[in-house]
């Protein structure tokens, strides 16, 4: 702790619950008007989360307080914190309220569990190709309706006639030449032991999916015209909008758009000596969600309607990198 007239207290407190009590009672008793946080991995969040509307908290970039190399141990860190928070010298990270932060661990999760549920399914397609069963180049789904009804059918070690018989999708009926010569592999016992483990696999995470994006929606009661907002962008449904909710937070910390280009880590650096500036690389150290447009970018290049003016602005920029930075800018 450190004061105006430069008294300095230092005291040690570990992170157990009980300290960091310990730790928020002196803060109060001493009356101790702002704490800074390094904001290494996700250690500071107990500290933080105890701390929040008790006394005010800042949570520091580490990058934006470092100290003179050579000199590191945690009582001269401690004292370089205080001493630059204490001078107004730490530009706060942007935390966002709890119920934001809440909703933001959902949407990763959701993520987590959509990633998890894709690996299972490229699993499929790996054993099947491997096999010679080459469904997927004649079905855009193998895991649709008609696509499933058609696995388990080779599964179970039924007839190609017999499968047909339960689907009901007349397009996929008038394949039925192409799928019976896509079907001509032959799966071993092990193959098929794989596959069948790694549907109940997908369809735990279906189950798991469905509860998340229920919890997600229960918590967005709120926000209603922000997520009509987002979801007016094409290529913008429901879980994308509800991750860009989650991690954007409040708009208003943000006074214009290149003040969020930049904190989603998109804008390029900018770099100036004896009078000469040059635009760099985007940073790395931007927040997670940088993904998102990257998706956004992909499903607007499909839709050809909704990405008319996008692609004929591509076409015309030599350098598609760049292009498609601006994209992810734009959006």
């Amino acid at each position: 702790m450190l004061d105006l007239s430069g008294t300095k207290d230092t005291r040690r407190f570990s992170t157990c619950m009980e300290d960091l009590l310990n730790l928020r009672e002196w803060l109060i008793e001493t009356k101790c008007q702002r704490v800074a946080i390094e904001s290494t991995g996700i250690y500071w969040i107990p500290t933080y989360t105890l701390l929040e509307g008790k006394v005010e908290t800042i949570v520091a970039n580490p990058f934006q307080i470092k100290n003179i190399p050579g000199r590191k141990n945690d009582d001269i860190d401690s004292e370089w914190i205080a001493e630059v928070c204490l001078n107004g010298q730490i530009k706060p990270s942007n935390i966002p309220p709890k119920e934001i932060r809440e909703i933001r661990e959902l949407t990763r999760t959701h993520v987590k569990l959509t990633q998890a549920r894709t690996s299972f399914k490229n699993r499929v397609h790996k054993i099947l190709s491997r096999a010679g069963v080459r469904i997927s180049g004649v079905l855009t789904d193998i895991f649709g309706k008609s696509g499933m009804i058609i696995i388990n059918g080779i599964l179970n070690g039924k007839t190609i006639d017999q499968t047909f018989a339960e689907i009901k999708d007349k397009r996929i009926k008038i394949k039925k030449t192409e799928i019976k010569e896509s079907l001509k592999g032959e799966l071993s016992q092990n193959d098929i032991f794989v596959i069948k483990e790694c549907l109940e696999s997908i369809k735990f995470f279906d189950k798991k999916i469905k509860e998340f994006d229920s919890k997600i929606n229960q918590n967005l009661k709120g926000m209603q015209k922000e997520m009509e907002i987002l979801m007016s962008i094409p290529g913008v449904g429901f879980t994308t909008a509800a991750a860009i909710m989650a991690e954007i937070g409040n708009i208003d910390v943000f006074s214009k758009p290149k003040k969020l280009v930049g904190w989603s880590g998109l804008a390029p650096s900018i770099n100036e000596s004896a009078g000469k500036s040059s635009n760099g690389h985007i940073t790395k150290k931007g927040n997670k969600f940088q993904f998102l447009f990257w998706q956004l970018i992909l499903s607007l290049l499909e839709d050809q309607i909704s990405s008319g003016f996008f692609i004929r602005e591509l076409k015309q920029k030599k350098v598609i990198k760049k292009q498609l930075l601006h994209l992810q800018e734009s959006l």
